[in-house]
């Protein structure tokens, strides 16, 4: 058995202070709580916190994270507002985006999705099971294949990471530290495209990108939403994010550079655009949701 103070030196004696020293006692701590130097004011409205603003619209986001939860939001009728904020360290789990209600409860983008099913009945999903699953499978698809050779696009292709995304993400912070997080962000996108292949090899993730959007256009077809949906559910907020973001980064025309620089920029781009059925579909849902 472990010794303890009482077995190694008997017990130890109860001091007791004297009166006149009574108030050295500490009875309730702490002694006096101050008011905080700033206390944020809560929301007047719902407010979603983004990556903004985008190439082509000031209230959509260039972020397709950001820009899913926007258009989810948008399809299921939610009253909100934007914050165009552009600083991931204010949200509480260090990414964007965030929405903050007005009772003051904050979620991040899974939980923004869970809250919107959970306490606004607002949700618009698909009512045939096996069109759900289905879905799901697809989403997979895009978050997988599509976003690898969308982020390769962005932060790998020399021209669109050094004259678009990096003026996107870091143009409002100062030099040289807008410098040392984009080389840490480009270093990150490196290791998550790592994390299921053991190198980068660029014909190959747009081989992928390419066979994903000619599923999208096939299942697509003719139809204005996915599955045939009267109204967009979430698997078009996330279908259109992407093909948004694909097709509405800006094409560098100026500056001099290399021919073949320019033609590598536009790769994906031009992979999405074969398919006129999802420019269509894209095209529309802007049309209608964001202009």
């Amino acid at each position: 058995m472990a010794d303890t103070p009482s077995s190694r030196f008997g017990e130890l004696p109860t001091l007791e202070l004297p009166s006149f020293l009574e108030f050295l006692k500490l009875k309730n701590f702490p002694l006096k709580v101050y008011p905080s130097v700033y206390e944020p004011p809560r929301p007047t409205k719902d407010t979603l916190f983004i990556y903004g603003p985008g190439y082509r619209n000031n209230q959509a986001s260039f972020d397709v994270d950001c820009l899913v939860i926007q258009m989810y939001l948008k399809f299921c009728g939610i009253d909100f507002q934007v914050n165009n904020i552009n600083e991931p360290a204010a949200s509480p789990s260090g990414k964007l985006p965030f929405l903050a209600t007005v009772s003051g409860s904050i979620y991040n983008d899974q939980e923004t999705v869970n809250w919107v099913k959970e306490t606004r009945n607002l949700e618009k999903h698909l009512s045939n099971d096996k069109d759900r699953e289905q879905a799901k499978a697809f989403v997979t698809l895009v978050e997988t294949k599509l976003k690898a050779a969308l982020l390769f696009s962005m932060w790998l292709e020399p021209l669109n990471a050094n004259q678009t995304t990096y003026k996107s993400y870091y143009g409002h912070t100062p030099t040289p530290v807008n410098m040392i997080v984009s080389y840490k962000k480009q270093k990150e996108i490196v290791q998550s495209l790592l994390t299921d292949r053991d190198i980068l090899v660029r014909e190959e993730i747009y081989q992928d990108a390419a066979q994903t959007l000619e599923a999208l256009s096939v299942k697509l077809g003719d139809q204005p939403y996915f599955f045939g949906s009267s109204e967009p559910t979430y698997i078009d907020a996330v279908i259109f994010s992407y093909l948004h973001s694909i097709l509405s980064m800006p094409k560098i025309v100026d500056g001099d550079f290399p021919e073949e620089e320019r033609k590598q920029a536009a790769t994906l781009s031009k992979l999405a655009r074969k398919h006129e059925n999802l420019v269509k579909y894209a095209k529309a849902i802007y049309e209608s949701w964001l202009k």
